[in-house]
């Protein structure tokens, strides 16, 4: 995800409704209902509780993997390449890289 400041964030989302863009959406609607409700703190719920939230945010598929191993694999060599500057996930790898 990206919002139209540039802040980026990658995260995985399991498909559980019948399409993956539908998963995707109930997904951010969970991210939002957790910085709104929850607020555990990871630097995305922060930085949506501080106001992101009304951002316009851009969501895309960058890939569609079966298996959960694979999946998580992906996520991370994902964070470690692009470094995201909302993700928390795999810092002490990113700062090795």
């Amino acid at each position: 995800m990206v919002d139209n400041n540039g802040n980026s964030y990658i995260g995985l989302t399991r498909k559980t409704q019948s399409t993956a863009l539908k998963s995707v959406k109930i997904r951010w609607q969970k991210h939002l209902s957790r910085a709104k409700n929850q607020c555990p703190e990871w630097t995305l719920y922060r930085h949506l509780k501080k106001g992101a939230i009304y951002h316009a945010w851009s969501h895309n598929i960058i890939a569609v993997v079966r298996g959960r191993k694979d999946a998580y694999a992906l996520e991370r060599n994902l964070i470690i390449e692009h470094k995201p500057n909302l993700n928390d996930q795999y810092i002490k790898e990113i700062k090795l890289a």
